[in-house]
């Protein structure tokens, strides 16, 4: 030590100088546990923890033998070094907790750190012990079936979410997690056959162990076979819909009343409990098909068998069908055919609205025939057969508008009747029109005619009449060639206006001639000499009072 104000001024002396480790705890990673239910209950996420495990991470390297580590509940505790906690630790909160950490200097206490432990304690899934029964249905009755484990899964994991199962045949393979065996198709190797399952929280991998035991039953129920039903009207493919409630009433008539039924579409289904069939039932494979049903007497196989559907075939029958009767032909009949295109099987039955109950009928009046046909597998079809009428034409009235100059003569033909006609018009020479649907003909030739009156609806026949169409020739030529020598009237005859007046005069009037109606007409004759080509002039007055005055040539 020196004076500063004069530097031979001074003393020497020693001290000693001690420097004291300080405590530097690191992060310290959290601990996550599943609980190992040493208190007794492993679902209450509390344990005993032995603390002392994060000592040599709390000394970061530190003599142990120079610093002590002692662990606390919160961090006031931890840095007034008060109310150490046990250093086995039963966490006070349930699932999460935080554990604060000290480690001081033991030369000098004053140098210490404080860090925090998180400590997670997982509960442990519940889980049961479960008996699985499943019937021998492999055709050997050696004790021995396929299983499908998952249809008990919310039995063992008691429903719980976020669950998944492993499953092993020992317990060694269990801990060791090795050869864990199918479960949606399991054979067992013995009967009964335990098996160690893992009941597994798929959020925390914590996990419990419980047992499933499988056990194989015999079959205790018989086959059976539903009551057929008959083909559906309309659709006749051999697919019709079947109630399964009421054949599994049926079936289970006489059985415990715990056992349940369920059916499936194939044998392996039923074994494994997948794909249950809901009622109402449509099949599947046309007239006839086999489904598995399968009993349980509380979740244990009673029996698996055959249940036979049977859907039967409708008589084969043709379509409906339109007949027509000719009302002229009465009364004779008409057969009507059931159309039963398996008529040679004698066991089909008949049954038609008249009464009858043979294959066919005899009618003669018009209406709607049913038949109802029965075949041997007691299922119906109807037919129904329509008559309708139809008919031979009745004349009821000919209008004929005749007389003009230019042969523009129109015939209307009226009949009545059930049929549906057609017309046609002819003279000596053929057809004037041949046979149309309308009733009316237009330019007809003067002349003595023939209307005609078919049926074509049913072709019940033909009627005919004789018309008389009235026509004056415009010019006649009598030079004797066998064309238009004389002139006459046109539609005059022994039947139609027999007694007609018919005048021939010159062009001044002079009366020339008096036909005979019924004669070949004048020839151009007057007092035996030819007269000359000219025009003459006529007067005619039919037997029905109509008069008609013209004028025509004369060529020569």
């Amino acid at each position: 030590v020196s004076n500063v104000n004069n530097s031979n001024c001074f003393d020497i002396t020693s001290f000693n100088v001690e420097i004291f480790d300080t405590p530097n705890i690191p992060e310290i990673a959290p601990l996550i546990l599943c609980d190992d239910g040493t208190d007794g209950d492993d679902t209450n996420g509390q344990m005993t923890i032995d603390l002392t495990q994060f000592n040599t991470v709390a000394l970061n390297g530190l003599n142990p033998a120079e610093f002590t580590v002692s662990y606390h509940t919160n961090a006031v505790d931890a840095n007034d070094s008060a109310s150490s906690l046990s250093l086995n630790y039963y966490n006070a909160n349930p699932i999460q907790d935080t554990v604060f950490v000290r480690v001081e200097n033991n030369l000098h206490p004053e140098c210490f750190d404080v860090g925090s432990i998180d400590i997670t304690v997982n509960p442990i899934p519940l889980g049961n012990d479960v008996t699985l029964i499943q019937c021998d249905e492999d055709g050997s009755n050696d004790g021995k079936t396929t299983f499908n484990i998952e249809q008990v899964f919310d039995d063992l994991t008691v429903s719980a979410t976020n669950r998944s199962i492993k499953v092993y045949t020992s317990m060694a393979n269990l801990l060791n997690d090795t050869n864990p065996i199918p479960t949606d198709a399991y054979q067992n190797t013995s009967n009964p056959q335990p098996l160690q399952v893992k009941i597994i929280d798929d959020q925390t991998q914590c996990y419990r162990v419980v047992q499933l035991t499988l056990e194989v039953s015999t079959t205790q129920i018989d086959a059976y076979t539903a009551p057929p039903v008959c083909d559906e009207l309309g659709s006749e493919d051999g697919i019709n819909t079947f109630d399964l409630e009421t054949i599994k009433n049926e079936m289970l008539s006489g059985l415990p009343p715990t056992i349940d039924l369920s059916f499936y579409g194939t044998y392996n289904d039923a074994l494994l409990e997948v794909d249950p069939i809901q009622t109402p039932f449509e099949n599947t494979v046309p007239y006839h098909q086999v489904l598995y049903a399968r009993a349980e007497n509380a979740n244990a196989c009673y029996g698996i068998s055959e249940v036979t559907f049977t859907v039967n075939p409708l008589p084969q029958v043709m379509e409906d069908e339109l007949f027509y009767y000719c009302l002229n032909t009465y009364p004779e009949t008409l057969t009507l055919s059931s159309g039963n295109m398996d008529s040679q099987l004698s066991n089909d039955t008949y049954l038609w609205s008249t009464g009858d109950t043979t294959e066919s009928i005899e009618v003669n009046q018009p209406g709607s025939y049913t038949v109802e046909i029965t075949n041997s597998y007691g299922c119906t079809k109807e037919r129904t057969i329509t008559v309708e009428a139809s008919n031979i034409a009745t004349f009821e009235n000919i209008q004929i508008l005749d007389g003009s100059e230019s042969f523009n003569n129109v015939v209307t033909v009226l009949v009545s009747g059930e049929g549906i006609y057609e017309y046609a018009l002819w003279n000596e020479e053929g057809p004037v029109a041949y046979f149309q649907e309308s009733n009316i003909f237009e330019n007809v030739p003067p002349g003595i005619l023939t209307v005609q009156v078919t049926d074509v609806k049913n072709d019940c026949g033909l009627v005919e009449q004789v018309i008389s169409v009235i026509g004056f020739p415009k010019f006649f030529t009598p030079n004797n060639d066998g064309y238009n020598d004389t002139w006459q009237v046109y539609g005059i005859s022994n039947q139609f206006q027999p007694h007609s007046k018919i005048l021939i005069f010159d062009r001044y009037g002079k009366l020339l001639k008096q036909l005979d109606p019924l004669g070949k007409g004048w020839d151009g004759i007057f007092n035996g000499a030819l007269l000359p080509s000219d025009d003459y002039w006529f007067a005619v007055t039919l037997e029905d009072g109509r008069v008609f005055k013209s004028h025509f040539a004369l060529k020569r």
